[in-house]
């Protein structure tokens, strides 16, 4: 018989083995077996492409020491279908704080950041303003029209067929000083060539993290002048007007470099901390809806199917990460309402 073995277990292996198999029912089978990243890194980019996890760039050495040979410029993928190894493909410049988009088949890279310094020499960072589309198809990146400057630390969203680019700063090599980004710029994607239009921001912020719902961006987290900040912005892009919601729960340092994503219309973040939260519909509170098995920054965070989201990379305990980490979400009955 069943129960009286059941009855026979340690507690602590019962509540676990319980955790596995509502884990499994919620998502209606196990979990794949991820391979690893293709190398240990933070500060990336990263999208999902037609069956396809797409990775590009970031920062592979040491935590604030940045040279040519720390930063990338390769581009991986991996089939989720059958998630068995990398594919490498085209790469380009190598940069970091750069995040990636997928756009109607079409993969899309926008900015980042280029250290010019060889390792050992004086740092010599700056802001990239080229923005390039990649043809999966052709295995080709296309040069698009370039940002009107630099831009590094930021995040890119696509709200419908409008790219948009939030936050950041430009660094312009060792001897100026960084600017911080005052405008969110976008581009509808329909326009060919498109051209850049500027929406000022309330706020000065890098290492944050936005979500698209609709004709409204979502802005969460990150760095001002002044030191760690938890706020959300919202970007009503129909009105091209701004609006604040709640801020992150927890302790201010926990929102520097959080990751974000979508699932099922609903906004879910990932701190620092490990904590992931979702946005009440109402949209006026957080919940806490999952933990990590371990602490990331400059991590990103994807929607993985209708149950889960996929955590990967960042950095956390003094070293890089290439581990990828499927979160399970419990449900909730309504989406946000701009995503119905």
């Amino acid at each position: 018989m069943i129960f009286p073995k059941i009855l026979r277990l340690d507690k602590a292996i019962l509540a676990t083995g319980i955790m596995a198999v509502l884990t499994a029912s919620a998502v209606g089978t196990a979990e794949p077996q991820l391979p690893a990243l293709p190398q240990a890194v933070s500060s990336f980019g990263a999208t999902v492409c037609d069956g396809y996890l797409y990775v590009y760039g970031g920062h592979a050495g040491k935590t604030h020491s940045y040279d040519t040979r720390s930063v990338l410029g390769s581009f991986h993928r991996l089939k989720l279908s059958a998630p068995e190894r990398w594919e490498e493909l085209p790469g380009g410049p190598i940069a970091q704080g750069l995040n990636l988009v997928s756009h109607k088949g079409k993969v899309y890279r926008v900015g980042g950041m280029q250290p010019r310094n060889a390792p050992g020499e004086a740092a010599d960072n700056h802001s990239l303003a080229e923005a390039a589309r990649f043809d999966p198809v052709k295995r080709q990146w296309e040069e698009l029209p370039p940002l009107p400057a630099g831009r590094s630390s930021h995040d890119v969203v696509v709200a419908r067929d409008l790219l948009v680019v939030v936050g950041g700063w430009q660094l312009r090599g060792r001897s100026h000083m960084p600017l911080w980004h005052e405008s969110t710029l976008v581009a509808d994607l329909k326009e060919q060539p498109w051209k850049w239009q500027a929406i000022p921001q309330p706020f000065r912020r890098r290492a944050l993290a936005a979500a698209a719902i609709g004709q409204k961006v979502y802005v969460v987290g990150g760095l001002s002048p002044d030191g760690p900040e938890p706020r959300l912005d919202i970007l009503d892009l129909a009105r091209r007007q701004w609006s604040r919601g709640p801020d992150l729960p927890g302790k201010e340092r926990a929102a520097f470099a959080p990751a974000a994503c979508v699932l099922n219309g609903q906004l879910i973040v990932a701190t620092n901390e490990g904590v992931l939260y979702r946005l009440l519909p109402e949209g006026k509170e957080w919940e806490k809806v999952g933990q990590a098995s371990r602490k990331r920054q400059v991590a990103r965070l994807l929607p993985w199917d209708e149950h889960a989201v996929l955590l990967l990379g960042g950095a956390g305990g003094g070293q890089n990460h290439d581990s990828l980490e499927i979160i399970p979400i419990p449900p909730r009955p309504e989406p946000t309402p701009e995503a119905r």
